[in-house]
């Protein structure tokens, strides 16, 4: 069994739940078995450079949200291993996704664009879902400038084929 699918797995039944991934494949364990309420673990390895890593693809982060009812959540997880085997030195509880502060995600591209993290995680409790879609918006507005910079690059590359 790989790591990652342990850390979940230890994650998941600290919260009285399964690792067995999620419908839509949005979490890697349902909260109270909730089909509503899906729960993302993201690990990090803290013998290695993690650089922004991703959180989730935007555009199914958008489509689950915008369903009635829907909510999601993450933990964060940084664990060592060492001749023990693994040790997780800390995880984050629950976050909701609307608490997680644009401060720390960025959008990048991939696909739709995907939602990374590029600084440390940053959790603001006052911050609701329309506060969070606000800070989306302004990141991918970034992303669409940053992508529509490399398009124009291209068609001057491209221009005397």
């Amino acid at each position: 069994m790989d790591i990652y699918k342990q850390i979940e797995i230890e994650i998941a039944h600290k919260h009285g739940a399964v690792a067995e991934g999620t419908k839509k494949a949005i979490g890697d364990f349902l909260l109270n078995n909730n089909i509503h309420q899906p729960v993302n673990v993201k690990s990090n390895n803290l013998a290695k450079k993690n650089y922004s890593p991703n959180i989730i693809s935007a555009m199914k982060l958008i489509k689950w949200l915008q369903e009635e009812g829907n909510e999601l959540y993450f933990i964060f997880v940084d664990y060592n291993i060492n001749e023990d085997g693994l040790k997780m030195v800390k995880d984050s509880g629950l976050i909701a996704i609307q608490n997680i502060s644009w401060n720390c995600l960025t959008i990048e591209a991939q696909g739709w664009g995907v939602i990374q993290m590029c600084r440390p995680l940053e959790v603001d409790m006052k911050q609701d879902l329309k506060g969070f879609f606000a800070g989306m918006k302004n990141a991918y507005e970034i992303y669409m400038a940053k992508e529509a910079k490399k398009v124009e690059i291209i068609k001057e590359m491209i221009k005397d084929f």
